[in-house]
């Protein structure tokens, strides 16, 4: 990496730093482009030349704290576990990283879930891993006979995932639910949608 370069990562980092701080105190909406370059130390516009807009900096300032909770859950997550136990293991997890900080969460998914993929390729990216890792674990389900060998993995990682985010949508709509609380409501969606493709022989 040429000097060039590594002053456009150094400053990328300081905008990122400074946004993170930003969003957390005063919440992503009381924030502006402006504010964000006087705490990061350079011009508005060059927030604007390295993050087309404050949504995609919010973006790429927070998925990288999904990113990490995901290895660190999947790498805690015991392989013995019955497939709704490990399911559960993962959703609880994001529900606590959400919960410790349900607005700045709230307004990340409010922003980029219902987006067009190529406007938000950070979360994109980061949900189509999440459907990859689930889509794996119904397929080693099927492997030990668990799960009906006919069932589509894919469909079935689609519908996992639908409900963690019916019981996700719980928890940021409203403020009296707690983290079990939301995690008993999805254990009990996807344990009843389990009961229809596990295998009874």
């Amino acid at each position: 990496m040429n000097r060039r370069e590594a002053s456009k990562q150094e400053t990328r980092q300081l905008i990122l730093k400074a946004a993170r701080r930003l969003f957390a105190q005063k919440g992503p909406e009381e924030c502006t482009i402006r504010d964000i370059a006087r705490e990061a130390g350079v011009s508005p516009a060059s927030v604007v030349v390295h993050f087309q807009s404050k949504t995609a900096l919010l973006e790429e300032a927070l998925t990288r704290d999904i990113e990490k909770a995901l290895s660190e859950l999947l790498a805690s997550m015991p392989p013995d576990l019955p497939l709704l136990d490990r399911l559960q293991h993962l959703a609880t997890g994001f529900f606590r990283l959400y919960d410790a900080h349900r607005d700045l969460y709230r307004a990340l998914i409010r922003q980029t879930v219902f987006e067009p993929g190529g406007e938000t390729p950070h979360m994109t990216r980061l949900n189509a891993r999440y459907l990859q890792i689930l889509d794996t674990l119904v397929e080693e389900e099927k492997a030990r006979g668990q799960i009906r060998a006919e069932v589509d993995s894919q469909v079935a990682a689609g519908a996992i995932f639908s409900l963690y985010l019916g019981a996700l949508i719980l928890l940021f709509r409203e403020p009296a639910m707690t983290v079990a609380m939301v995690a008993e409501v999805l254990a009990a969606m996807t344990g009843q949608y389990l009961g229809g493709i596990i295998n009874e022989e």
